[in-house]
C-alpha cells in the first residue's frame, strides 16, 4: 500500500479513534450507511470487541463468552443501520448462523433488522465463520437478500477466522483446499472493509489500524504520554511492513529509545 507519513494527532481526514464503545458504534453506523448510500449492499466491519470483552477474558472463558459479551453492543449497531427517512424499526431478531456444538467452536450470530418494509431490511453476521461462508445455504440467504444491506462484523475474530485481504488461503492453511475458491469468492463480495478497529501490539508500540469510509485507513501509535498519535494513512489497508515503516521513522524524528519505547507499554 501506498500511504504517506504523518507528523501530527489531528488526523488529515477529519475522523478520529473513537474514545468510547458507543461513539464506535455510532462512527461505525455513519460509514456503513454512507457506504450503502454509494451503493455498497456488501461491507465488512470489524468492531473493537476488546473493549467490551478483554482478550484474556476471550481466551479464558471462550467464543461463547466474547459473543455473549457483545451482544449489547452488536443489537445497537444493528438497530443504527437505518435509511435517514427510511422505514421505521421494527424489531431486531436474534439467530445462530453456525452450526450448533460444531467441533470449530464457532458461534457466528445473525443479527436481522426488520423494518416496516422489508426491502430496508438489514442482515448483520457477527462472527461468522469461512465454514459458514463456503456453504450452499449462505449464498441462498444472500440471494434472497438481493439489494438489501448485509455486514459481515468481525469474521478475523470466529473461531475459524478469515480476513478479506485472504481471499480464501485460510484454507490452504487449514489444508481445506476445497474452500478457496468459495471463500475467495465470498470475501471478493464483501471486500469493501467500510469500518475496522484493531489494536494490538506491534513493532514494541501499542498500535491501532483505523478506517471509517470514506475516509483513508489510518495507524496511530500510543505515545509516550498514552495519547493516541497518527502515524500515516493511505487509500489501503495498511501492511505490518507499511505500519513498521512509519513507525520506525516516528521513533528516529522523536528520538524514542528502545527504553522509552518498553516504558510506554507498561504504562
Amino acid at each position: 500500500a501506498v500511504g504517506r507519513r504523518s507528523s501530527g494527532q489531528l488526523p488529515p481526514s477529519g475522523v478520529a479513534v473513537p474514545q468510547s464503545v458507543s461513539e464506535m458504534v455510532e462512527q461505525a453506523g455513519e460509514a456503513v450507511i454512507t457506504a450503502y448510500r454509494d451503493g455498497i449492499n456488501r461491507q465488512s466491519v470489524r468492531l473493537n470487541v476488546e473493549a467490551v470483552c478483554p482478550t484474556q477474558r476471550q481466551n479464558e472463558a471462550g467464543m461463547d463468552v466474547l459473543l455473549e459479551d457483545c451482544m449489547p453492543m452488536l443489537e445497537k449497531f444493528t438497530k443504527s443501520l437505518g435509511l435517514p427517512g427510511g422505514a421505521p424499526l421494527r424489531d431486531v431478531r436474534m439467530s445462530a448462523i453456525d452450526a450448533t456444538g460444531s467441533s470449530s467452536g464457532d458461534v457466528g450470530t445473525l443479527f436481522y433488522r426488520m423494518s416496516e418494509e422489508a426491502a430496508q431490511d438489514v442482515a448483520v453476521c457477527f462472527l461468522a465463520s469461512r465454514i459458514w461462508a463456503v456453504e450452499e445455504s449462505t449464498e441462498q440467504f444472500l440471494d434472497g437478500m438481493g439489494k438489501r444491506l448485509v455486514v459481515l462484523v468481525n469474521s478475523e475474530d470466529a473461531a475459524s477466522n478469515f480476513k478479506v485481504e485472504m481471499r480464501g488461503k485460510e484454507f490452504t492453511l487449514a489444508g481445506g483446499f476445497d474452500g478457496i475458491e468459495l471463500l475467495r469468492n465470498f470475501v471478493e463480495k464483501f471486500r469493501e472493509e467500510t469500518y475496522y478497529y484493531r489494536a494490538r501490539v506491534s513493532n514494541g508500540w501499542y498500535t491501532i489500524i483505523f478506517r471509517a469510509y470514506p475516509h483513508p485507513w489510518q495507524a496511530y501509535v500510543a505515545d509516550l504520554n498514552g495519547q493516541p498519535q497518527l502515524l500515516g494513512e493511505s487509500e489501503a489497508k495498511p501492511s505490518g511492513d507499511l505500519v513498521k515503516e512509519w513507525s520506525d521513522a516516528y521513533e528516529v524524528a522523536n528520538g524514542i529509545s528502545e527504553l522509552d519505547k518498553q516504558q510506554a507499554l507498561r504504562g
